[in-house]
C-alpha cells in the first residue's frame, strides 16, 4: 500500500517542487509590468495618497441596499407626463443613480431629487395599460406596477 501512494504523489511533489523552484518564472511580473498589473493599468486617483476632501466629495453608493417604491405620483400616467417617485435608497448622491425606466423602455428623462425622490418623463411609444416602473441604482432594481392612459 506505501508503494501505491508514493507513486502518486511522488509526481506531484515533483511537480510542485518544479514550479515553485527558482528556474520557474510562474507568477513572476517583469519589470516593465508589476506583479498585477496590466499595460494600460492606470491606478486610480482615489488611492495615491488621502486626501480629506476627496474623500467628503466621492460618491458613497451602497451597492449592498436595494432601492424600494413607496409612491409614484400621478396614479395614471399618460406619455409625456412627469412622473414623481418616492421610495428610499435611491442613492446618497445623483452618480449612485442609473436611471427609470417604463416596461423596458427607459425615461425620456428623469432628474435625481435626493436619496427619497426621483421624478422622470413618461416616454413615447409606451402603449396604454399596466407596465413596470423601474428604478435602477447600484444595489439593484426596484418596479412597481403603474397605469399609462391612452393620449385620446
Amino acid at each position: 500500500m506505501l508503494v501505491r501512494i508514493s507513486y502518486i504523489f511522488g509526481p506531484l511533489i515533483f511537480l510542485g517542487i518544479s514550479l515553485i523552484g527558482a528556474a520557474s518564472s510562474w507568477g513572476q511580473g517583469t519589470p516593465d509590468h508589476p506583479m498585477g498589473t496590466s499595460p494600460g493599468f492606470v491606478i486610480p486617483e482615489s488611492i495615491k495618497g488621502f486626501d480629506e476632501q476627496k474623500v467628503k466629495n466621492d460618491p458613497i453608493c451602497d451597492s449592498s441596499v436595494r432601492p424600494q417604491i413607496d409612491h409614484v405620483k400621478p396614479d395614471e400616467m399618460k406619455t409625456g407626463d412627469t412622473v414623481v417617485v418616492q421610495g428610499k435608497y435611491f442613492g446618497k448622491k445623483k452618480e449612485c443613480f442609473r436611471g427609470v425606466t417604463f416596461g423596458s423602455v427607459p425615461a425620456k428623462a428623469f432628474s435625481f431629487v435626493d436619496d427619497e425622490r426621483v421624478e422622470a418623463v413618461v416616454p413615447e411609444g409606451i402603449g396604454s395599460g399596466v407596465t413596470f416602473l423601474g428604478v435602477e441604482t447600484g444595489g439593484g432594481t426596484a418596479r412597481k406596477g403603474i397605469l399609462i392612459l391612452s393620449k385620446d
